[in-house]
């Protein structure tokens, strides 16, 4: 089980929570718990400005992915969804690391943030040729992060034991594992998708070699580590296929290749 939380400023992971009573007393903890909506939100307003970039970015997801309204304002969606997202990426990559310093090692801990790799994430996409699946990513984060939110906003405004904030922990607790898994590999199979846009004249011979250096930046992510796993279930997954007895020589050889080209692509 993970629990879906806003990364602290400091740079360390908060760990998850295991139990619906220990959310209890994280909220009963909190010097805001009691007080009223009006109060909460004026002393949390870099985290009411990512809740509504997240509202946005949902909004417009949907407003995509649903048929409904003309084209060109599904297409202004699309594009109004990765700006969101950029927006949400951009305050908590500043939350983060603060402000600008002119050194490596400024450098080195922004590239390392997770922020900062879907602040590319997005503005790679904002100008890419419209692709469903790489709506999914920033949908389901801005989801679990909005979630989160109202579930600290219930908590601290005396609802904890709620029959929302019930539902937003049970949402959180059973299911923020499987969507992380969701996204990670939605990232990964984002990668051949566009590779056959190439071939089709609908994609650009740059984008993988950027969206390369994003897939790098994820399988060394410090604080989630799912897009490695995802690489290597994926592994096993295909290392178990072409093992059988009934599976042709020349598809096994090639499946080797392709596990052996991966693993010199991949970050060390």
């Amino acid at each position: 089980m993970v629990e879906i939380r806003e990364e602290s400023s400091e740079p360390h992971y908060s760990g998850s929570t295991n139990t619906h009573s220990r959310a209890r007393q994280e909220g009963e903890s909190d010097p805001n718990v009691g007080v009223s909506a009006l109060e909460f939100l004026k002393n949390q307003p870099s985290e009411v400005a990512l809740f509504l970039t997240r509202l946005i970015t949902i909004y417009c997801s949907l407003s995509y992915v649903l048929p409904v309204g003309k084209l060109s304002a599904q297409h202004t969606a699309y594009s109004r969804a990765f700006f969101a997202a950029a927006a949400t990426n951009a305050i908590r990559l500043h939350q983060r690391v603060g402000g600008v310093r002119f050194s490596r090692d400024f450098f080195l801990s922004v590239i390392a943030e997770d922020a900062c790799h879907y602040l590319l994430y997005s503005i790679l996409f904002v100008s890419a040729a419209p692709v469903t699946m790489a709506l999914l990513p920033v949908f389901l984060f801005a989801v679990l992060h909005a979630a989160s939110f109202c579930k600290r906003f219930c908590i601290s405004t005396g609802n904890g034991t709620g029959f929302v904030a019930r539902m937003l922990d049970e949402f959180i607790k059973n299911h923020s594992s499987n969507l992380l898994f969701v996204i990670a590999y939605s990232e990964i199979f984002i990668m051949p998708l566009f590779v056959a846009l190439i071939f089709t004249g609908k994609g650009s011979i740059f984008f993988p070699i950027i969206y390369y250096r994003f897939l790098a930046f994820r399988y060394m992510s410090r604080r989630n580590d799912t897009t490695r796993i995802a690489f290597w279930q994926l592994r096993c997954s295909l290392e178990r296929a072409v093992a059988s007895p009934s599976c042709p020589l020349k598809v096994r050889d090639c499946a080797y290749a392709f596990i052996r080209l991966i693993c010199r692509l991949c970050p060390t």
